[in-house]
C-alpha cells in the first residue's frame, strides 16, 4: 500500500468543483488584489476565532516579520522564542534588527518550558516570541502571567495552530498579536503561500495594514518602510470555500490520530505528546517520539510510506544564527527532540485501512529489531 505523507487529493474530490467556480469568478472580475474576496475572508476569520482585527498578507513568514515590526522594539533588544521549530519563529526576529535568545523546551509538549523563561529576562528583554507547535499552543497560563510581569509583549506564532484552543481562546488571540500560515499542508491550506495577523488591537492592526503595501496608508505616501505582502484574492476565495469545512475537516483528524493511539498505545518504542489540559488540539500533524528514528523512517519508506522529520535542526545551531554564540549541548531536549520525533502521515480523507497499514508496519519494524 502506498501511503502519502500529504495529500489534497480527496479534499478535491469533496469540494474542488466549488473552489473551481469560485476561482473562475475570481478570474471574471479581474480583481486580483486586496478587494471583496480578501475582506469577505478576512471577516470571516474574525468570527470564527472571535479576532476583532484579521489581515491577510502574503505568508506566514511575512505575518511573523510585520508583527514584530508593528510593535516598534528598539534595535538591538531582545525577544525570547524557542529553539525547536520552523526558521520562520527565529529569523523574523533578526530580520528586524533585534536578537533572539533560546529558552529550553518541554520534553513532552514539545513547546517552550515557561518555567525556564524568567531567568533569561534582563532590562533588554521586550518580548516573548511563543511557538504553537504541532498540535496544541503553548502554556499561556504561565506565559501571559510572565509577560504581565515583567511588561513584555507576546507575539503568538500560531502558524501550524488554526482552530486550537487554550481554554476558550483562539489560537493566535492568546498574546497581543499573533499569526496564522495558510502553506498548503496546514489545517487551513491554500492553493499557494498565504499568511494572516490577528490581534484585539487596533493601532497594531492599522499599521499592519499600512505596512503590508509598502507602508503607505495613501497610495505614494509612506508613512513606513514596509513591504509588498497581501494574500491575494485567489488564494483568499479558495480558503473561504474550505473554511466551509473546517470543523468537520479538525474532527476528522482528531479520529486518525485517535486511531493511532488506539494501535500504538502499547508499543513502548512510540511515546506521542501530552496534551495540556487547558488545550484544545488540532492534529496538523501527529509528532511521535520513537526509538530507532531513522531505521524506522528507512523501513516505512520501504513500504511505501512517507513521513517527515520537524525539525532535523534546532535553530541555535543553524549556521546562519551562529554568532548568536550557541553551540551543541546548550537545549539538549531540543536537541533530542531533532534525533528521535518522526511525523506519521494525517491528511483529510486517510482511511481506516491506511492508519492500519502504517501501524501494521511499525509493529512489524520494532519486532523484527527486537529479535536482533
Amino acid at each position: 500500500m502506498k501511503v502519502p505523507f500529504f495529500t489534497s487529493r480527496y479534499q478535491d474530490q469533496r469540494y474542488g468543483s466549488s473552489i473551481r467556480e469560485k476561482i473562475d469568478k475570481v478570474i471574471k472580475s479581474g480583481n486580483f488584489i486586496l478587494g471583496d474576496e480578501l475582506l469577505q475572508f478576512e471577516k470571516r476569520v474574525e468570527e470564527f476565532t472571535g479576532a476583532k482585527h484579521a489581515i491577510g498578507v502574503a505568508s506566514g513568514s511575512d505575518a511573523l516579520i510585520l508583527s514584530l515590526q508593528c510593535l516598534d522594539i528598539p534595535k538591538g533588544k531582545e525577544v525570547i522564542t524557542t529553539p525547536f521549530s520552523f526558521f520562520a519563529s527565529t529569523s523574523c526576529i533578526v530580520k528586524n534588527g533585534l536578537k533572539p535568545v533560546f529558552v529550553e523546551v518541554d520534553e513532552n509538549t514539545y513547546n517552550i518550558n515557561p518555567d525556564l523563561i524568567p531567568e533569561k529576562i534582563n532590562d533588554n528583554t521586550e518580548a516573548i516570541l511563543s511557538v504553537d507547535l504541532f498540535s496544541q499552543p503553548a502554556n499561556y497560563d504561565k506565559i501571559s502571567k510572565i509577560a504581565n510581569d515583567y511588561n513584555l509583549k507576546i507575539i503568538e506564532d500560531s502558524a501550524e495552530a488554526f482552530g486550537m484552543k487554550w481554554g476558550d481562546t483562539n489560537a493566535g488571540l492568546c498574546g497581543d498579536i499573533g499569526i496564522y500560515s495558510f502553506y498548503p499542508t496546514k489545517t487551513l491550506g491554500a492553493f499557494g503561500d498565504g499568511g494572516m495577523v490577528i490581534t484585539n488591537n487596533d493601532d497594531y492592526a492599522e499599521k499592519i495594514r499600512i505596512l503590508r503595501v509598502h507602508g503607505a496608508k495613501k497610495k505614494y505616501n509612506h508613512r513606513y518602510i514596509g513591504i509588498n505582502s497581501r494574500l491575494d484574492a485567489l488564494q483568499a476565495s479558495i480558503l473561504s470555500i474550505k473554511l466551509n469545512f473546517i470543523k468537520k475537516e479538525i474532527k476528522e483528524r482528531e479520529e486518525i490520530y485517535n486511531q493511532y493511539v488506539k494501535n500504538l498505545e502499547n508499543i513502548k518504542e512510540i511515546e506521542f505528546p501530552k496534551i495540556y489540559k487547558k488545550a484544545s488540539p488540532v492534529w496538523y500533524v501527529l509528532n511521535v517520539k520513537c526509538k530507532y528514528r531513522d531505521k524506522l523512517r528507512e523501513f516505512l519508506k520501504e513500504k511505501g510510506i512517507d513521513t517527515n522529520i520537524y525539525y532535523p535542526k534546532a535553530m541555535h545551531l543553524q549556521e546562519c544564527f551562529i554568532e548568536l554564540g550557541y553551540k551543541k549541548g546548550d537545549f539538549p531536549i531540543a536537541e533530542k527532540l531533532c534525533n528521535s520525533l518522526l511525523a506519521l502521515p494525517v491528511f483529510i480523507g486517510m482511511s481506516s485501512e491506511m492508519i492500519e497499514y502504517v501501524c501494521n508496519c511499525i509493529k512489524q519494524f520494532y519486532k523484527n529489531h527486537n529479535k536482533m
